[in-house]
């Protein structure tokens, strides 16, 4: 299954980009609230031997985009490709943003946004994202605009659970969980034959995806992992990508839509 990333599916689709600005302006005027922005964050960054670059952009563009399908109120902004990755540098091709810098584009894109009527919300797809994300919704709130933002992956971890052996350990980076995703979105990406055996070694503070440590200690992955993979991508499989890919999608779409009759009253402009 190939999902078209945000853009390249032209005039009438979810796509924001594909509006003309007087489209723009009669759209933010049509709706009872205020239509959503949605902003894919992510990363270009190292995914270990097996995956591109591009997962991270790639997965939370596609979410966005299958979260907006047949919505009238929605529209998926262009991707955010770069992200906060400096924990990745040591690996050639990862390209980093500062956490201020990274910050300081959102706000202006929410600003921007909300100042035409529309309601962002940031639809991340990098764990390294989720402070600097935290950060920009504040930010963008003393400035007056109203934001919010999420990481989809934060929203499925029972189904991770349920569908991945060892989803405690074997989530974090480049791991069942992500590789399973692109198996199942862009497969033809996928290179199967450099899959690496193994887990996570030891390691404190826990570096995977749904451990949640009360401790914050920033770390380069490769003092982690000499390959750059957190977790057990061997147990990855086309199968769980696509239950994990549908709750993705459904789960975040109830949260655009709860952000959305919460947030997003013309009563607040």
């Amino acid at each position: 299954m190939t999902i078209p990333l945000p853009g390249q599916d032209g005039p009438g689709s979810s796509a924001f980009a594909a509006m003309t600005s007087p489209d723009v302006r009669a759209l933010a005027a049509s709706q009872s609230s205020r239509p959503v922005a949605l902003l894919p964050t992510g990363a270009v960054e190292q995914h270990g031997p097996h995956l591109p670059l591009g997962v991270d952009i790639w997965l939370a563009s596609a979410v966005a985009r299958a979260v907006a399908e047949g919505q009238a109120g929605m529209r998926v902004c262009e991707p955010f490709a770069y992200g906060s990755s400096q924990h990745h540098r040591a690996f050639p091709g990862t390209m980093s943003l500062s956490p201020q810098t990274f910050i300081a584009v959102l706000a202006d894109l929410g600003e921007c946004l909300w100042n035409d009527g529309f309601l962002p919300v940031i639809l991340n797809g990098h764990g390294g994202n989720r402070a600097a994300i935290q950060v920009a919704v504040t930010t963008l709130g003393q400035h007056g605009v109203v934001s919010a933002g999420f990481s989809y992956f934060d929203l499925i971890a029972d189904i991770a659970t349920e569908v991945l052996s060892d989803a405690a350990g074997g989530t974090g980076h480049a791991c069942a969980l992500e590789t399973s995703l692109m198996m199942h979105v862009l497969p033809q990406t996928v290179r199967e034959d450099l899959i690496p055996a193994g887990t996570t070694p030891p390691s404190w503070p826990d570096p995977h995806l749904f451990a949640a440590p009360a401790i914050t200690v920033w770390r380069p992955f490769e003092a982690i992992r000499d390959n750059g993979v957190i977790g057990t991508p061997s147990q990855a499989s086309p199968s769980a990508g696509a239950r994990l890919f549908e709750a993705a999608v459904s789960r975040s779409r109830e949260a655009v839509l709860a952000i959305q009759s919460n947030y997003g009253q013309r009563s607040s402009w």
